[in-house]
């Protein structure tokens, strides 16, 4: 049995979406198609490929679309639903998830984003490093469209960098996370507050580790994108399991 297999998986799936309106309609963006399919059902296919099991879902905009979409779609797979009745930020939507997580350690996700990742070796660096919060990075060679991460010779995440400038080549956050299961025990946040910005940089010092993969990342956040999305994913996914 893989250790995803025994993992819960957190994907934030209600997002507001402004950005990709052109292309969704205003519907919530992880719905929007690649290649005839819900990028989100490409996500959890993909995911459920390598041994996931156990899905929650925090869903917000659009929750009732991603709760129909998703209702009897899956089903061989546990899949929850954690609605937020206001906005939360992305970390006050993944703490409310976490609340229904079963598991010792759990994944959370943007479910607007997606990376060839062996989750399974994710979760295994995470328990071997006794990680407290462990993110999956990956190097690009101009990061300028992103903020950049800074780690040591032992993996450790150290800093956290604003957008430059100019294009350097550097590591970004791929969306993709492992947390033990008390990690929003380490940090006093608000009900509200992103993930990102109000809780990672606190986490430096605590056990937070980067695990890096070599492959591209692809964010439907725009409409540039996802028509690069739409051309790219299944090339990406090839020979990484079913999609």
């Amino acid at each position: 049995m893989s250790a995803l297999t025994n993992t819960d998986i957190v994907i934030l799936a209600g997002g507001l979406g402004r950005r990709l309106s052109a292309v969704t309609g205003g519907k919530q963006k992880v719905l929007a198609r690649i290649n005839g399919k819900p990028f989100l059902s490409l996500l959890i296919e993909y995911i459920a490929s390598q041994g996931g099991r156990r899905f929650i879902l925090c869903t917000g905009h659009g929750a009732g679309q991603v709760e129909e979409h998703i209702v009897g779609a899956h089903p061989e797979l546990e899949i929850l639903f954690s609605r937020e009745e206001e906005p939360l930020g992305t970390g006050g939507a993944i703490k409310k998830g976490a609340s229904l997580v079963n598991s010792d350690q759990f994944l959370a996700m943007n479910g607007d984003c997606f990376c060839v990742i062996d989750y399974n070796r994710l979760i295994e660096f995470h328990r071997a490093c006794k990680a407290q919060a462990t993110l999956a990075i990956t190097r690009v060679e101009d990061a300028r469209e992103y903020g950049t991460i800074e780690i040591d010779t032992h993996k450790h995440i150290s800093a956290f960098k604003e957008k430059q400038p100019q294009a350097v080549s550097a590591f970004i956050n791929t969306g993709t996370y492992c947390f033990d299961r008390n990690v929003f025990g380490l940090v006093v946040t608000p009900a509200k507050f992103s993930i990102e910005y109000d809780f990672f940089p606190h986490l430096v010092g605590h056990n937070f580790f980067a695990f890096e993969v070599e492959n591209k990342f692809i964010d439907i956040g725009t409409p540039e994108r996802y028509a690069w999305a739409q051309e790219h994913l299944k090339t990406l996914c090839r020979g990484s399991g079913p999609i």
